[in-house]
C-alpha cells in the first residue's frame, strides 16, 4: 500500500481533521511555504478504505483531534503520527472567565492532560473540582459527559464529535480548540519531525549579505552583529570584501532561528540601529555548489527589489520571498537580569552560572511555562532525561522548584513528579 513520494523541497503532510477545524488548520499554514498540506475530513474514527490509503500516503500524519489520534495510534503504532494537542490557552480563558465572573462549576474533561489543567489553576491561583471521562469510543465518553452533567459538572471536551452530540442534547458545554499560535508552534514541531525535513537538516545552507555602504566607524559594529546572526545558527562567517559577506550553516539550524523560513530580523537591526541598507540571498542545495550557485540567484532577485530584502532559493529553483523581515522577540537571548541576591545565591548552591539561567530561561520561555514533569523538561531543554531528574533534585535542594503534583501513568510504575519552577517566573516577573 506504501506509494512512492515524489522529490519535492516541501515536506508532504496528510492532515486528519474535523471540518469544524479545517478553516483554522489552513489560516495557520498560510505561514508555512514549505508544508504542503493534503486533508481528510471525517468527525469520527471509522477506517474505510479512503483513510486507509490516505494514512499510508504521506510521510507524516498529523491528527488534529485527540480521539482520532488515539485509534490511529491503536490501529497501526508504525505510523509517522503527530498530534495537534495542546489547548492550554482556549482553557485558561475557559476558566480565568468563570473566576472573574464568580461562577462556581465542577468539570468534566475528557482527553485533557491533568498537567495541563494544574498548570493552569496554579497560574490562576484558582483551585476546581474536575473529573474525567474516559472511554474507549466516542459513545462511551459521551455517555460519561452527559452522567456528570446530569450531576452538575460541565462538560470541557476536545473531540469534535463529543461536541456536536452534546449540543444535539441540549447540554451547556465547551469545545476547545487550539489557537493559532498554538497551531503554528505544532507545526513547526512536524516540520522538523518529518523524515524529509530530517534528511535536509544536514544540507549546507549558504547565505550572501551584501550592503550598499558602511562608514569606516560602523565596520566593526557591522561584523559584531553578523558575527552574533552566524553564531545563533552554529554557522561560519567570511567577509568577501568589506561591503560583502558569506556564512555557512545548515538547513536544520537556519530553519529553526528564522521560525520556518518566516522572520529574519537581520535587516532589521541594520536598517534601525545603524540606517544601513543591505540585501540577502539565501541559498539551499545538496551539494555546496549548488548552495551557493542558488544563493546568489536569490541575492540577485533581491537586488532587483529592494533594498532591504531576503530571498532564498531552494534547491529544485523555486523561490521563497521576500522573508518577513520585521524584529520579533528572540528569547535565546531573552535579556537576563538578576536583581534578587538571595536568589542568585540559591541558583549559584544549585551549580548554576548566570549564562546557563540566561540560555535555561530563554527556551523556557519560548513556551511561557512554568510547571513540567522530568520528561517535559528533558524535551523543553534537549537533555536527557537523566539530566533532567539530577538539575530538578538540585534545584529541589536549592529551593528553586516545587513540587505540587503528580501524574498519574496508565502502566505500571511510579506516578511522575510535576515541578513548579518558581525561580523563573521570578525572574519574569522582576
Amino acid at each position: 500500500m506504501n506509494q512512492a513520494i515524489p522529490y519535492t523541497s516541501q515536506s508532504m503532510i496528510g492532515i486528519i481533521v474535523p471540518g469544524i477545524l479545517q478553516d483554522t488548520i489552513k489560516d495557520a499554514l498560510r505561514g508555512f511555504p514549505n508544508i504542503q498540506p493534503h486533508y481528510f475530513l471525517t468527525q469520527d474514527f471509522i477506517m474505510t478504505d479512503e483513510l486507509q490509503q490516505f494514512i499510508y500516503e504521506y510521510e507524516m500524519l498529523v491528527a488534529a483531534d485527540p480521539y482520532i489520534f488515539q485509534q490511529l495510534k491503536l490501529y497501526d503504532s508504525s505510523l509517522q503520527l503527530y498530534q495537534i494537542n495542546s489547548r492550554a490557552l482556549q482553557l485558561y480563558e475557559l476558566l480565568l472567565t468563570h473566576k472573574l465572573q464568580n461562577e462556581q462549576k465542577d468539570y468534566c474533561f475528557d482527553l485533557l492532560q491533568q498537567s495541563t489543567i494544574l498548570s493552569i489553576t496554579h497560574q490562576l491561583q484558582h483551585k476546581i473540582d474536575f473529573v474525567f471521562s474516559v472511554g474507549e469510543t466516542v459513545e462511551a465518553i459521551l455517555d460519561n459527559h452527559m452522567r456528570h452533567a446530569k450531576l452538575g459538572y460541565y462538560p470541557v471536551t476536545t473531540i469534535a464529535s463529543v461536541y456536536e452530540l452534546l449540543c444535539e442534547h441540549n447540554i451547556e458545554c465547551r469545545y476547545l480548540i487550539p489557537t493559532k499560535q498554538e497551531l503554528i508552534v505544532a507545526f513547526e514541531r512536524v516540520l522538523l519531525a518529518s523524515k524529509g525535513r530530517q534528511n535536509k537538516e544536514s544540507q549546507i545552507v549558504y547565505g550572501l549579505i551584501q550592503f550598499e555602504s558602511i562608514v569606516k566607524q560602523e565596520q566593526s559594529k557591522v561584523e559584531q552583529i553578523l558575527q552574533q546572526f552566524t553564531q545563533q545558527m552554529d554557522g561560519h562567517l567570511i567577509m568577501l570584501n568589506p561591503l560583502q559577506y558569506s556564512f555557512i550553516t545548515t538547513r536544520g539550524q537556519f530553519e529553526r532561528e528564522t521560525l520556518g523560513y518566516k522572520h529574519l530580523p537581520l535587516l532589521s537591526r541594520f536598517t534601525e540601529e545603524l540606517h544601513i541598507n543591505c540585501t540577502i540571498g539565501v541559498g539551499f542545495g545538496i551539494n555546496a555548489n549548488d548552495s551557493g550557485r542558488h544563493a546568489k540567484q536569490a541575492l540577485y532577485q533581491a537586488n532587483e527589489n529592494g533594498p532591504n530584502l531576503c530571498y532564498i532559493v531552494r534547491e529544485d529553483n523555486s523561490v521563497i520571498g521576500p522573508i518577513d523581515t520585521t524584529v520579533f522577540i528572540n528569547y535565546e537571548q531573552y535579556p537576563l537580569v538578576i536583581t534578587d541576591l538571595r536568589l542568585l545565591e540559591r541558583a549559584e548552591k544549585a551549580g548554576m552560572s548566570a549564562s546557563y539561567i540566561s540560555k535555561l530561561m530563554g527556551r523556557i520561555m519560548k513556551h511561557q511555562k512554568f510547571i513540567y514533569t522530568a520528561e517535559e523538561l528533558a524535551q523543553t531543554l534537549n537533555i536527557t532525561l537523566r539530566s533532567a531528574n539530577r538539575i530538578l533534585l538540585k534545584w529541589l535542594d536549592a529551593g528553586l522548584v516545587d513540587i505540587i503534583g503528580e501524574e498519574k501513568v496508565a502502566h505500571r510504575g511510579r506516578p511522575k513528579r510535576i515541578y513548579y519552577i518558581q525561580f523563573l517566573e521570578d525572574i519574569k516577573n522582576q
